[in-house]
């Protein structure tokens, strides 16, 4: 399945279905170059113009592409300092930063800035995975009876019990009728306990306990839900690792300025896919992720609001 689209990209990227996404592979707009001087240096005609360096709202990107991802999917962004520092302090908390990646290009990129500073010879790959969120799905948290018990004895509302404990952290706790149930951190339960007094509640019960029993059902839950949504890393065949410095040169037909190597895009779609997965590249430029899904056999979504590279 190729499906491409000419158009902004978080307007189209709202039309797509929620959790249908197993790899974001995308170079983003950095926001470095445009205002660059006039010089004719990029390819494609485009030397009297960098409009495609325009950055995108930061926040509505990230979060866009965590609603998309499903469960343990993978988000990877080109990326440049000072853009890198953004994206590693700057993200979705349900899609945190994981580790960084150095594409080794051969050769500099940008000869505009040689007198000024040290040329690059290396872009980064910042790489970040989307949480599997624990929640109890099935309905079966054998606390969730104590969690309505201790809110009986207590006799408040979950709002009423945060405004007194000064902070939100009850709130799952007392979602027992909702997939959301989950323990209290041991701060907050000590808390409880000594406010509203549980150690006069019939059948109450110390929290090392209470953790035990958390643990012993969430574990296997979380087994099943990895198993049913997993987190993708494949290793080259026959190796025992993978280097996190990628040594590509540049493809030699450029049609676009911020082009990237075919190879070094299936390198990517091939560790963090598996055949038959959906990847989205929602600044695709002249394509290159899109030929890079065809050749490994997966499936592919593009987005280009530039009409000239579309």
């Amino acid at each position: 399945m190729i499906e491409l689209h000419n158009g902004d990209c978080l307007e189209v990227m709202a039309d797509i279905a929620s959790l249908s996404v197993d790899l974001i592979l995308t170079d983003p707009p950095y926001g470095t170059v445009k205002g660059i001087e006039k010089t004719g240096h990029y390819a494609a005609g485009r030397g009297d113009s960098h409009d495609w360096d325009t950055p995108i709202a930061h926040a509505d990107m990230m979060n866009a592409c965590e609603r998309l991802l499903r469960k343990n999917g993978t988000l990877i962004l080109f990326s440049q300092d000072p853009y890198t520092y953004r994206l590693a302090t700057e993200y979705n908390k349900n899609l945190p930063f994981s580790y960084r990646l150095t594409w080794y290009k051969h050769r500099f990129a940008n000869p505009l800035s040689a007198k000024k500073a040290p040329v690059n010879y290396t872009e980064d790959l910042m790489v970040f995975f989307k949480k599997n969120t624990k929640y109890d799905f099935d309905g079966f948290h054998p606390l969730r009876p104590y969690a309505e018990a201790v809110y009986s004895f207590i006799g408040k509302s979950t709002k009423q019990i945060t405004d007194e404990l000064g902070h939100q952290g009850v709130d799952h706790f007392g979602r027992f009728n909702s997939s959301q149930f989950k323990l209290c951190t041991q701060k907050t339960y000590d808390e409880l306990t000594a406010l509203y007094g549980l150690r006069n509640m019939v059948g109450f019960i110390e929290y090392g306990i209470l953790k035990t029993i958390d643990i012993g059902y969430n574990e296997p839950l979380k087994e099943r839900m990895n198993a049913a949504s997993p987190k993708i890393f494949n290793l080259p065949e026959g190796a025992g690792h993978k280097s996190n410095v990628l040594s590509y040169h540049r493809d030699e037909v450029k049609l676009h300025p911020t082009q990237k190597p075919v190879a070094l895009l299936a390198d990517l779609i091939e560790t963090y896919t598996r055949p038959g997965d959906t990847v989205l590249d929602f600044t695709m430029g002249s394509g290159s992720t899109g030929a890079a899904c065809i050749e490994t056999g997966r499936n592919f979504i593009g987005i280009e609001r530039d009409p000239t590279f579309f």
